[in-house]
């Protein structure tokens, strides 16, 4: 048995992620055609056939405009997935909580992103905080009174200064999801 060529696997990996959004059997039917197509080659006989089978991107828009879906990531546009995006980062900061419930409900009903890449942009922040307060309250009982910062004073508590984390965490998370969304969905010309 032969080992698939990496630039083999390479372009299945793209075109997994540029059929992102399809119904699964259209993206399994078109991927495995195009596995079919390159099984058994060696690498440069490979890198000869994805040249004429061409972009990957390029599949995936004859595929949705075939399926009568002309948008890039199924239902909603890239200014969907920018909003989106930027409600997760900044939203929360604008309007404390409700901000980022609507950013991530909004995430939760697109189809831009995978589950992981949806769950990984909800569970960051919370799961960062909870850690950050974890480690913080151990530390903290773990000191001594007269160990209290001296710069905050001993009132501080470093389980709330933990909790800071949470919105530079939903800022980075925001972020990474509008930049996987580019990868997903091409802007407008």
């Amino acid at each position: 048995m032969t080992e698939t060529p990496q630039v083999v696997r390479s372009y299945l990996h793209e075109l997994e992620g540029a059929l992102r959004g399809m119904p699964a059997a259209e993206r399994q039917e078109i991927i495995g055609g195009v596995r079919e197509e390159l099984t058994g080659l060696d690498e440069a006989a490979a890198s000869e056939r994805i040249e004429l089978l061409g972009d990957p991107a390029f599949i995936a828009a004859q595929a949705r405009e075939a399926a009568g879906d002309v948008t890039p990531a199924g239902r909603e546009s890239f200014g969907y997935a920018v909003v989106a995006s930027l409600l997760v980062a900044f939203g929360g900061i604008v309007v404390p909580i409700l901000g980022w419930i609507v950013g991530l409900g909004m995430v939760w009903f697109s189809r831009t992103w995978s589950v992981g890449e949806k769950l990984i942009g909800t569970l960051a922040a919370p799961v960062l905080g909870a850690i950050g307060v974890a480690v913080s309250l151990l530390l903290e009982t773990s000191a001594t009174a007269e160990s209290a910062s001296p710069t905050f004073g001993s009132s501080f508590s470093f389980a709330h200064g933990s909790l800071l984390i949470v919105p530079v965490v939903y800022i980075v998370s925001g972020l990474w999801l509008l930049a996987r969304a580019r990868r997903t969905v091409r802007p407008p010309a």
